[in-house]
């Protein structure tokens, strides 16, 4: 079966819509993606029904738990991060807010995936250490040992780990990097954010992962970044997060 996934979208339209051109060229089974459709981004109501439209599975990331009050707002220190969580909340409709709020935290299936937003092990926890990685990884082992391979999102950087080592470095190679994986490991694996890149590449990224043939393919696709970034700024959102897009951090 093959399985188109993405994570952290935030309301980029323009993002979305490459990627989701490049998905149906892919002719995925299954299309899941890891939370926060919205958030930073000017277009959450045309990305949440975009995503709707591609009939995605998909799990509550803590933007969707932002802008539904499920976790407060408080805990966000940042004020240009807080205009784009309340610009998401107020314009998004009451069917589409009860939609989020009713995601899980982690979809499993039965040919050994998991899919997360932040770790295994916490949905708001960043992977971005080594020994973040090797506990996820550990954890998986004692608490779900039929864990092949955990999807996660939360840190906009494509990134793949088993217990001997870490890469995040993808933006140095191809736009299509594709890595068989080991049927006796535990993996566990980014496919990088679509709408908020922050691997210093602005290319929107995504993975498809073919679990017959146990293989991950990283994918990166260009887009209208200025079309984006014209929304953003017409919504009056902060310039740095604006700029920010093209530089892919």
């Amino acid at each position: 079966m093959k399985y188109a996934i993405l994570a952290d979208v935030h309301a980029n339209l323009e993002a979305f819509q490459a990627v989701e051109a490049d998905i149906r060229r892919a002719k995925p089974d299954r299309v899941i993606h890891l939370g926060d459709i919205v958030g930073y981004g000017a277009s959450p109501v045309e990305c949440v029904d975009a995503v709707r439209h591609l009939k995605a599975k998909g799990i509550c990331g803590n933007h969707e738990r932002y802008i539904t009050g499920v976790t407060s707002l408080e805990v966000v220190s940042r004020e240009d991060k807080r205009r784009t969580i309340e610009y998401s909340r107020d314009a998004l409709r009451p069917d589409q807010l009860l939609d989020l709020k009713s995601l899980p935290l982690q979809i499993a299936t039965d040919d050994g995936l998991l899919f997360v937003h932040g770790s295994p092990r916490n949905e708001d926890e960043y992977l971005l250490t080594y020994e973040a990685y090797q506990e996820n990884i550990q954890y998986l082992r004692t608490t779900m040992p039929d864990v092949h391979v955990c999807f996660f999102g939360h840190t906009h950087v494509p990134a793949m780990a088993t217990a001997a080592r870490v890469e995040s470095k993808f933006e140095e190679k191809p736009d299509l990097q594709v890595v068989q994986l080991a049927d006796s490991k535990t993996y566990l694996v980014n496919p990088g954010s679509v709408g908020q890149p922050r691997d210093r590449c602005a290319k929107a990224a995504w993975a498809l992962y073919d679990s017959t043939e146990d293989v991950v393919e990283f994918r990166r696709v260009a887009y209208d970044i200025a079309g984006a970034q014209r929304r953003m700024a017409a919504a009056g959102f902060d310039e740095k997060l604006i700029h920010r897009l093209e530089l892919g951090q």
